[in-house]
């Protein structure tokens, strides 16, 4: 029977991935009233049951996490037979439906366990190491919002976004504008290419994760709405930004065997990796001493 306690958690909108929904789940159903379960369980009698059909309904939610209604008591209206599943079709749908809670399993898991790892006591002003905690968290809810809110994206929009970026680039921290012109060298020199697998998608992909990273640390600007951020999260950000400059020169290295293009997009790289290692010392020193940050 349903629990008041459990509808009332239970959000009004739900969206996510669909699991397994049938209406012909076997199931057991106690052929006792339940409050003489106990008594038979003191007793030590075997439980009386039967086999039934009962609907089962199962899905993925952000608001609730796996969520399962289950029920032998039922009413089926069947409409018109249309269409059914062949063999092959209902063992793929099947293992679609265990992917999909394996995959969801696996990011609240790493959610949790990360959530551990995160000192409720440093709630302000924490340093670099907390702040890569409290981010890998926000990397798990992301992926898990994508993996079960696909965002569309509505090309018809990106040209304005792209020239309105354009116009206020240059009024930017030094570093975010050498990631953004480092960004437009890279996916105009590649073009169709960079959606091809191997190195040229992960140049593409880690410049486009550098520039990220320096524009969340360093945003366009900052106000009473949006304050100074914290050193601590700019260092942590910064160390994210230098991994993907690794992977960006990992790539042209190999790249640069068939095209000594880009040796220069290398060049570029390696030019703001040391700027940002730079940086990073630079306010770890700033932070030690308690001095107040100037970047």
């Amino acid at each position: 029977s349903p629990q008041p306690e459990i509808l009332n958690a239970i959000q009004c909108l739900q969206r996510g991935v669909v699991g397994e929904m049938t209406a012909s789940h076997k199931v057991k159903h106690l052929l006792i009233p339940p409050q003489l379960i106990a008594d038979y369980l003191d007793q030590k009698k075997k439980l009386p049951y039967k086999w039934e059909n009962g609907i089962m309904l199962e899905w993925f939610s952000l608001a609730n996490g796996r969520i399962i209604i289950e029920s032998t008591k039922f009413h089926l209206k069947l409409s018109q037979h249309q269409w059914e599943l062949d063999q092959e079709a209902d063992i793929k749908q099947r293992k679609q439906n265990q992917l999909a809670m394996q995959h969801f399993m696996e990011l609240i898991a790493h959610a949790s366990e990360t959530n551990e790892q995160v000192s409720q006591q440093a709630l302000d002003n924490a340093d670099e190491f907390e702040w890569e905690k409290r981010l890998r968290i926000r990397d798990t809810l992301e992926e898990t919002a994508e993996f079960l809110s696909p965002t569309q994206i509505d090309d018809s929009s990106l040209d304005a976004e792209i020239e309105a970026m354009d116009a206020t680039i240059q009024k930017r921290f030094y570093l975010v504008r050498a990631a953004h012109q480092l960004q437009d060298d890279v996916i105009e020199y590649l073009g169709e290419s960079l959606l091809d697998h191997g190195s040229r998608s992960d140049l593409a992909l880690a410049v486009s994760y550098l520039y990220d990273s320096l524009d969340e640390a360093w945003p366009e600007s900052a106000d009473e709405q949006n304050p100074p951020l914290e050193t601590g999260f700019k260092i942590a950000m910064l160390k994210r930004a230098l991994d993907a400059t690794m992977v960006a020169i990992a790539a042209c290295n190999t790249l640069e065997l068939e095209d000594d293009n880009f040796s220069a997009i290398r060049a570029d790289t390696f030019i703001i990796r040391d700027q940002i290692i730079d940086l990073t010392t630079k306010l770890r020193r700033e932070q030690s001493n308690g001095d107040a940050p100037e970047a």
